[in-house]
C-alpha cells in the first residue's frame, strides 16, 4: 500500500494556536498539515516538508511548509507527546520562511521541552484569568 495523504485541519488549528501562544509569528496559515496513512516508518512520528524555492518564485505564490503527522505512530501518543511533536516540527521552520529547514542541531529535545513548559505556563495563566473573570 502506498502512502496516502489527507488534510488535517484539526492539526493545523492546534499548530496555529501553539504558534500564537508561543509568539512564533512566522507560523501562520502558510503552514499546512496533513495526515499520512500507510507509512512504513516505525519510529517517525511526524515530518516537516519545505517547498523548493523555485515553485513559489516561478508560480508567483507564497512559500508554504507542510507538517505531516504519521497516523500509525502519532495517534498512539499521549496529548503531551503530540504537542511536543508539533512544537518539534514547528521549530524546523525558519523565521525567514525561505524554503529551508532548521537542523536537529537547533531543534533539540531541550528546546522543545523549554517551549512546552512555556506553553503550560501560558495556558495556566490564561485559565487563571478566565477563572478570575468567572469569580468576579
Amino acid at each position: 500500500m502506498s502512502i496516502q495523504y489527507v488534510p488535517a485541519p484539526e492539526i493545523e488549528e492546534q499548530v496555529w494556536q501553539i504558534a500564537a501562544q508561543l509568539d512564533m509569528k512566522h507560523i501562520d496559515t502558510r503552514v499546512r498539515c496533513v495526515r499520512s496513512v500507510g507509512s512504513q516508518s516505525r519510529w517517525t512520528l511526524a515530518r516537516c516538508h519545505a517547498m523548493s524555492k523555485v515553485f513559489p518564485t516561478a508560480l508567483g505564490m507564497s512559500m508554504y511548509y507542510v507538517i505531516e503527522v504519521i497516523t500509525e505512530t502519532y495517534d498512539k501518543l499521549c496529548e503531551v507527546e503530540k504537542t511536543k511533536t508539533l512544537i518539534h516540527e514547528m521549530l524546523h521552520i525558519p523565521p525567514n520562511f525561505g524554503g529551508g529547514l532548521k537542523s536537529h542541531k537547533y531543534v533539540t529535545d531541550a528546546r522543545v521541552d523549554k517551549l512546552y513548559e512555556e506553553l503550560l505556563k501560558i495556558e495556566a495563566l490564561t485559565q487563571r484569568v478566565d477563572l478570575d473573570r468567572y469569580l468576579a
